[in-house]
């Protein structure tokens, strides 16, 4: 399809600079972008090259002022340049119903807008809603229950007695409910404890391929809506991930921890049993987090400590060796 930049201009409450009729055809990065296109500069290394550009109109702030090419101008340029990926390049959904080759147990209930491809396994009991994609080699056990437009990739996992909200993404290799980590060891071996919990996974979640959610001890693991988790994220039994968190590539959470809402757990980190992060807390990469963090701090290091005090003890680590140097110098001055 084609649209008006005015049209685009209004779903993400933008004003255009420029020709309002120009016309949109797709979005394309900077580099690539040409005719029909819409492209994004958000950052200054961009908007000194909006004359470079061979794209129809540019996405900027509201700050920048260029004479020369149609912009669309808004207060968050990377925010409007997602929104209106979404809205340009949706793919409507196309139900396939259920293929021959797929296999369905006693007692469920399917609409008859869903996608389930062969090779599909279905237990008893399962409740789907509209719109519900179920791709080759997934696995949905007994009792689950899953929401409108949910969509679970190849070979994802879901254990029985699993609840999954609507517009939830699952990517390949995901695994949702498997047993918690829990033993106890007897002077002999590890006794089990078995996990009789479940998980429960709320609406517009998104979880990136081979992550695992360990269903609960007792009780449920709950991942918040609008939770974003990237590839190869561990989260433990009984956990609670607080609404909008993004957990970046290979987080590991262990069991019974609490994450409050608009975290940001960066690459790496980890979080130890019973710990509890508060709302609107940064924990950048590779940290260890082995005690609670009020709301809105930003944590680094191993233990994590407030980020500017691991900043300071950094700086007079790198001193080190210079301050050894001194020390040995004064130690050969004394009598």
């Amino acid at each position: 399809m084609l649209y008006r930049l005015r049209q685009l201009a209004d779903h993400v409450g933008g004003e255009v600079a420029g020709d309002p009729d120009t016309l949109i055809e797709r979005l394309r990065p900077f580099e690539t972008a040409g005719p029909g296109d819409l492209t994004l500069a958000a950052e200054t290394r961009y908007q000194e090259r909006i004359r470079e550009s061979g794209a129809s109109a540019v996405i900027v702030s509201k700050a920048v002022r260029f004479r020369n090419r149609p912009l669309l101008r808004v207060d968050n340029p990377r925010l409007a340049f997602a929104r209106l990926l979404q809205f340009i390049h949706k793919t409507p959904f196309v139900p396939t119903g259920v293929s021959a080759h797929a296999t369905v147990g006693r007692g469920c209930s399917i609409p008859e807008r869903v996608s389930i491809y062969p090779h599909v396994h279905v237990g008893d009991g399962v409740t789907l809603r509209e719109e519900v994609t179920l791709h080759p080699g997934v696995h949905v056990g007994n009792g689950c229950r899953i929401g409108a437009g949910t969509v679970l990739h190849p070979n994802v996992t879901v254990y029985d007695g699993i609840r999954i909200g609507a517009r939830v993404i699952l990517h390949s290799g995901a695994v949702i409910g498997a047993d918690g980590f829990g033993y106890v060891f007897d002077g002999e071996r590890q006794v089990k404890i078995p996990q009789r919990g479940t998980v429960v996974i709320e609406d517009d979640v998104e979880i990136g391929a081979n992550s695992c959610v360990d269903r609960a001890t007792f009780g449920h693991t709950t991942i918040g809506r609008g939770v974003k988790l990237d590839d190869h994220v561990q989260i433990g039994h009984n956990c609670t991930i607080g609404e909008n968190t993004v957990m970046v590539g290979k987080v590991g959470v262990s069991g019974s921890v609490t994450v409050g809402r608009n975290c940001i757990l960066a690459g790496q980190s980890g979080v130890v049993d019973h710990v509890r992060i508060g709302d609107g807390v940064k924990v950048l990469a590779k940290t260890a987090v082995t005690k609670d963090i009020p709301d809105g701090m930003t944590v680094s290091g191993q233990p994590a400590r407030e980020h500017r005090t691991t900043v300071k003890i950094q700086a007079l680590t790198r001193r080190l060796p210079q301050l050894m140097a001194e020390w040995r110098a004064w130690k050969k001055r004394q009598p």
